[in-house]
């Protein structure tokens, strides 16, 4: 199928990537030109003509791959407004950086221009190692272009902590900001910290945004899944109820205030699964123990992988358009797939049902099935 550029989008993504990591190399931060393959995907490959899945219906995916070392690992995930161009952070500690094409129906179809150039530490000097390097989730305030090219959030596991980057300024160069470490919200799984991150308003004119962040698989005593809103260095904590064997991996703010929350589960008998939950704005206050509706839920039949980053996007007519990216640990027999869907939310949400208390076997069509002890203790990819 014939792959075409929007001349808009590209001079979009050109104009941000001139200052962008990812431009001007030093010592520090040198950024590298990467090359990638790209190949189509179906959504649902033993059933050519599923298109709509949940509230999910497909726009199109692809399959990204690299001779470069450090290309893998993504986890985080920012795509600019017109969704000409992306941004992601990786399990090693680096940026990617890359413009994303599209067929004549508008569909996801490829990707060019792809950079990376390492994350730069409180000393200046990149990140190394899985213990400081493993940054899991990204989230953009927008600067004067309103793209990527704003500050960075960015939530880190092993060493918990969430750092801020100025992009606009600096690009590849800029150093962090502290602004949360594990004495500021308490102790966290070792390699089950924040995995989502969002912004919220500010509090107060003079204050900046407020931090939304969920744990993969930090628990409360009941076994809900903890999270917490940071203003400043005030935490207030509320709660995920769980749904087992699915764990949070990102989310999102829908333009209405709602979020998305992707999740995922694995085990050696079910392969990988991804659940996606609607959460209403409305439900996220301290203390509360928040669910939502689910939007879809699916397992290995589909083009999936260990999906982790998450984006949404709306365009000049008011659709929803969700990314998501996997997470493939480096490992040769996992994929890094970026997958693109149109989000209907147009009819009467569901009520949320009652969270199971034990795991699911997947069903035939790898969705999630009837209660079942046997994937209780399979590890989770990271």
């Amino acid at each position: 199928m014939a792959i075409r550029y929007r001349s808009i989008c590209v001079l979009a993504a050109c104009t941000a990537f001139a200052a962008l990591p990812l431009t001007a190399p030093s010592a520090k931060a040198a950024s590298e030109n990467i090359e990638v393959s790209t190949s189509a995907l179906l959504w649902n490959p033993e059933d050519r003509s599923e298109m709509k899945t949940g509230k999910l219906s497909w726009a199109g995916g692809i399959e990204i791959s690299s001779s470069n070392d450090d290309f893998g690992g993504w986890s985080g995930l920012a795509v600019s407004a017109d969704g000409a161009a992306m941004l992601s952070v990786s399990d090693k500690g680096n940026w990617l950086t890359a413009i994303l094409l599209y067929d004549e129906r508008g569909r996801l179809s490829g990707m060019a221009e792809a950079k990376i150039a390492p994350m730069l530490g409180l000393d200046g000097k990149p990140v190394s190692g899985k213990q400081l390097g493993d940054a899991e989730s990204l989230v953009i305030a927008p600067g004067a272009t309103d793209g990527l090219m704003g500050k960075a959030y960015v939530s880190f596991e092993r060493a918990h902590r969430i750092w801020r980057y100025d992009l606009e300024a600096y690009g590849a160069e800029a150093k962090p900001e502290q602004l949360l470490t594990q004495r500021h919200f308490g102790r966290l799984n070792n390699n089950g910290g924040i995995e989502s991150l969002e912004l919220l308003p500010s509090s107060s004119p003079e204050k900046d945004k407020r931090i939304l962040a969920i744990t993969e698989d930090t628990l409360d005593p009941l076994g809900h899944i903890k999270g917490f809103i940071a203003d400043g260095h005030d935490i207030a904590w509320f709660r995920v109820k769980a749904r087992e064997p699915y764990s949070p991996t990102d989310m999102a703010r829908l333009p209405n205030g709602d979020l998305l929350l992707l999740e995922r589960r694995f085990s050696p008998y079910g392969g990988v699964g991804m659940q996606m939950r609607l959460i209403s704005s409305d439900t996220l206050k301290p203390g509360a123990v928040i669910d939502g509706e689910i939007l879809v839920d699916v397992g290995q039949h589909y083009s999936i992988d260990n999906m982790e980053g998450l984006a949404v996007r709306e365009d000049g007519k008011g659709n929803l358009y969700v990314y998501m990216l996997s997470d493939n640990n480096f490992n040769p027999l996992q994929r890094t797939l970026l997958l693109m869907f149109k989000l209907d939310l147009s009819e009467e949400p569901e009520p949320a049902q009652e969270a199971p208390t034990r795991p699911r076997i997947p069903a035939a069509d790898g969705s999630s099935g009837e209660a079942s002890t046997s994937e209780e203790a399979a590890p989770a990819p990271r």
